[in-house]
C-alpha cells in the first residue's frame, strides 16, 4: 500500500463522522468538490470503496467502517501523545523538578537554590529527596530533570557527571577523641557506632569495606539521615560515619571530624541525567551553578 497523506485520512474522518461531504468541507474550510476529490484519491490509493453516495448523504461501506474505527483509534492515540507533550512543555516552562540525595539536600542545596533564586527570580524548583535507585526511576519517567547525588553502578541508560570526590569521615564526640588525624575502620570497632541504615548508599559502602577488612562494627544506632547521625554523635551517643559533604559549612563543636584511613572510603558525587534527554534552559543554568558550588569555586 502506498504512503497515505495524513490530510486524506483527516478528511475521511470528517466525512465519516458527519455523513456528508458538504459538512466535512465546512469544518475543514474546503469546497465540497475538494473533499469529494480527496475521498476519491484515498479510495484509489487503497483500492477500496469507502462510501456509498446518495443525493442526501454518504454512508460508510463495511470496509469504510473498519477503516473509520481503526483510524479513529490511531488518531486518538496521536492526539493523546500531543496533549501529553503540550502538558510536559507547559510544566517545564519556568519550573524545574529535580531529585537530590538527602545528605546534599540538607547540607548544600539551600545555598545553591538561594543563589539560583537571586539570578532567576521567576523560576520555581521542586525538589524530591530520594536515594539514587528511586531517582533513576523518576528520571526514566521524566518526572525530574536530573539527580544530584553519589554515583551508582550499572548506569547503562544514564549519564553520570562526577563533580567532586566525597570521602567518608568519622565524627567523634569530643569526650571520645584521642587526637587522631586519621582513623582505621578496625580502630572504630572500640566505639559505639551510629550508622546510616541499609537503604543508604553510604551504608552499602561501609559494609563492603568492613567485609573486605574482615571486621565487625559495634553498631548501636541506625538512622535514615546523616543529619540525625551527626546530632546523635554531638550528644555523645557514639561515633558516626557519614559522607564529608553532609557536614555542610558548620560543624558542631562537640564533635571532631576525622577522615577514614582507607583509600576506598570515598565516593564520587555529581549529576545523573537520562541519556539523550534535552535539558530546559533553567535546568542547564542550575546544573552549572551546582558544579560551581560543589567545587567551591567563585
Amino acid at each position: 500500500m502506498p504512503n497515505i497523506n495524513l490530510k486524506l485520512l483527516q478528511t475521511f474522518l470528517l466525512a465519516a463522522e458527519s455523513g456528508s461531504f458538504r459538512k466535512a468541507a465546512e469544518e475543514s474550510n474546503r469546497s465540497p468538490s475538494a473533499v469529494s476529490m480527496q475521498i476519491k484519491d484515498l479510495e484509489e490509493q487503497i483500492g477500496i470503496s469507502l462510501f456509498t453516495r446518495t443525493p442526501q448523504r454518504v454512508n460508510l461501506t463495511s470496509e469504510g467502517q473498519v477503516l473509520f474505527e481503526e483510524i479513529g483509534l490511531a488518531m486518538a492515540d496521536v492526539q493523546a501523545s500531543l496533549d501529553k507533550l503540550t502538558e510536559l512543555a507547559a510544566r517545564r516552562k519556568g519550573k524545574i523538578q529535580i531529585a537530590c540525595a538527602p545528605t546534599l539536600a540538607t547540607s548544600r542545596l539551600g545555598d545553591i537554590l538561594s543563589t539560583f533564586k537571586l539570578r532567576y527570580p521567576r523560576s520555581v524548583v521542586e525538589v524530591q529527596e530520594t536515594p539514587p535507585q528511586a531517582a533513576l526511576a523518576m528520571l526514566q519517567q521524566q518526572e525530574v530533570e536530573f539527580y544530584i547525588g553519589p554515583e551508582v553502578p550499572n548506569l547503562n541508560d544514564f549519564h553520570f557527571e562526577s563533580i567532586i570526590d566525597d570521602p567518608l569521615v568519622a565524627c567523634i564526640p569530643e569526650e571520645l577523641y584521642a587526637g587522631e588525624k586519621t582513623i582505621r575502620l578496625d580502630a572504630i570497632t572500640q566505639f559505639p557506632l551510629i550508622m546510616l541504615n541499609r537503604k543508604t548508599a553510604v551504608r552499602g559502602l561501609v559494609d563492603r569495606l568492613t567485609r573486605e577488612e574482615g571486621i565487625e562494627l559495634n553498631v548501636q544506632y541506625e538512622v535514615e539521615s546523616a543529619q540525625t547521625a551527626l546530632a546523635l554523635a554531638s550528644s555523645g551517643l557514639g561515633v558516626s560515619i557519614v559522607p564529608g559533604i553532609a557536614l555542610g559549612r558548620n560543624v558542631d563543636r562537640r564533635i571532631r571530624v576525622v577522615p577514614l584511613d582507607n583509600p576506598n572510603a570515598r565516593r564520587a558525587v555529581g549529576i545523573i541525567t537520562t541519556r539523550g534527554y534535552v535539558q530546559q534552559r533553567y535546568a542547564e543554568q542550575l546544573i552549572a551553578l551546582i558544579r560551581t558550588n560543589l567545587r567551591g569555586e567563585g
